[in-house]
């Protein structure tokens, strides 16, 4: 193409743009006027439509604020049925005690207990199976474990697992009972319908499924220890409790002074005491002499910011090593019954997967078991070493005169008094190695040092036994005093003693009692 085509074509398309500026020129303004109408509508419609929002909150805001009314006033009409409820209740003889039971494990607080109230002619206990829920569970569950626990210790129960869960208090306002015992005063392990709340209409009691609280618990906006003055034991009518110093945990921390708990000693502690060895792992036929024998105990706090005792997920490898290194040598793994379940929590530090691939391996072992769900005081007497990361176990195992290896997990909730008692009794370690070589030592039959102090400990926190009678003891008491039919004690703001015996006015105590005072050390604070 030529240079004089070149330029007629760049003429043309100069001539086309002038045009088209000409008449943008001339019509913009009409179609900047007609744009300016259509944003003041926009904006019109806009405003109005804030304002409907704005009424439309308001009105939602009213309706809250209305329903949060009704529902409290539903709640303070509950709670005032309830109070007329429990002053109507332990009229009849005898008086009827239901038990509900969420997991089997803990079973020993209450199996001697209701063995006695049913050979008794002023009690008729009702024992009821129901579901729980623990972090990492798939919702509500574990009724048909615990039903096969209660079957296989021939205890009569009823099943409450089917259906609408609101059915559960239904059946159990149909019962009828006088006094209700959890197992314990978490509400959130439970159905809801079976929460502190709801279960108000008949005097509830607590025996701790723990024989003792050892740390100083995470404290929440409503109380400052939940070992003492949950929901739960503020609500309660008796809260049984093993000695002394937990009475006085009680007095200091407790809503209620205490006033409600009694101490006892702690039926678990008398059960463990008069267990039978049984071992659940077998001795190879062609075997010289019995294997050591170690406990695995861990705890399901393996997560951080509860008291982070668990240590599972740091010992996991290191102990299925030792056990598959020392054939001699034979292991029971005792997982806390909320350990099995977390794997499946976003908080875990194991994966489900991880931990069931684990427990495969764990399990195929010719030298090992599991025990979990189980009445696992036989195992304990039968074994010769118990290696734990907490927390009852640092107590329990105590009672049966052995060694007790401590694997300590860095940054765990503080021991309060209690705690510092009990860790006199037992060889902290931090890692897996140190826990073997002590093991091992004991296991060749080298005496153990603190077996002198695990004793002393034994006799300041547990005291004798016989705590079914002093619980049934204080219950007859106080049944006595709601019917009329023994003087009434005088209120006292501090926790009495199951003897029925008034509790000496004092001032309400933040240190360490004085029984656990040590020489030169300042007093230390929960």
């Amino acid at each position: 193409m030529g240079v004089r085509k070149r330029s007629e074509i760049l003429r043309a398309r100069i001539g086309t743009l002038r045009a088209l500026l000409r008449w943008a020129a001339k019509d913009l303004p009409h179609r900047m006027e007609a744009l300016d109408r259509q944003l003041t509508a926009i904006d019109a419609e806009l405003h109005a439509t804030r304002d409907d929002v704005g009424a439309v909150q308001s009105r939602l805001d009213r309706v809250v604020e209305t329903v949060v009314e009704s529902r409290e006033g539903v709640v303070e009409l509950r709670d005032s049925v309830h109070v007329t409820a429990r002053r109507t209740a332990l009229r009849r003889r005898p008086t009827r005690v239901l038990f509900l039971v969420h997991v089997i494990g803990a079973w020993d607080s209450y199996h001697a207990l209701v063995l006695k109230m049913a050979a008794a002619d002023d009690f008729e206990p009702i024992v009821a199976s129901i579901p729980r829920r623990f972090p990492g569970s798939d919702g509500l569950g574990s009724e048909e474990d615990v039903h096969r626990g209660l079957s296989d210790r021939g205890v009569a129960h009823l099943r409450f697992s089917d259906g609408d869960p609101r059915d559960l208090l239904r059946l159990i306002k149909a019962i009828e009972p006088d006094v209700i015992f959890r197992q314990s005063q978490w509400d959130a392990d439970i159905p809801d319908e079976l929460g502190t709340e709801r279960l108000g209409f008949a005097r509830t009691c607590l025996v701790p499924y723990e024989t003792m609280n050892i740390v100083v618990n995470v404290p929440n906006p409503r109380t400052s220890n939940t070992a003492v003055d949950s929901d739960y034991h503020r609500s309660a009518w008796l809260v049984f409790c093993t000695n002394e110093m937990m009475l006085d945990t009680a007095v200091r921390d407790g809503a209620r002074a205490g006033a409600q708990f009694r101490v006892v000693g702690h039926p678990k502690a008398d059960h463990l005491r008069a267990a039978r060895p049984e071992w659940p792992v077998r001795a190879p036929e062609e075997a010289a002499g019995r294997p050591g024998r170690v406990v695995w105990s861990a705890h399901h706090s393996i997560a951080q910011g509860w008291t982070d005792f668990g240590a599972f997920h740091l010992m996991s490898e290191d102990m299925l090593a030792w056990a598959a290194q020392r054939s001699d040598v034979q292991f029971v793994f005792m997982p806390h019954p909320a350990l099995l379940p977390f794997p499946g929590s976003d908080a875990s530090p194991v994966s489900r997967s991880d931990f069931d691939a684990w427990m495969e391996k764990w399990a195929a072992l010719p030298n090992t078991a599991v025990l979990s769900e189980a009445d696992y005081g036989p195992t304990l007497a039968a074994s010769d070493v118990m290696v734990t990361d907490g927390l009852s176990m640092l107590v329990e195992y105590q009672l049966f005169d052995k060694p007790v290896i401590f694997f300590e997990r860095d940054g765990h909730r503080p021991f309060n008094a209690i705690g510092e008692q009990v860790a006199t009794g037992v060889h902290t370690v931090h890692t897996v190695d140190d826990a073997r070589g002590l093991a091992e030592k004991f296991l060749a039959g080298e005496p153990d040092p603190l077996r002198p102090q695990q004793r002393d400990n034994v006799q300041r926190l547990f005291g004798s036994g016989d705590s079914t009678e002093r619980i049934l003891a204080a219950l007859r008491r106080e049944i006595a005093l709601e019917r009329g039919e023994a003087p009434s004690e005088p209120a006292v703001r501090h926790g009495r003693r199951s003897s029925g015996r008034q509790e000496p006015s004092r001032t309400v105590r933040t240190r360490r009692p004085s029984a656990l005072e040590r020489k030169d050390e300042a007093p230390m604070r929960d």
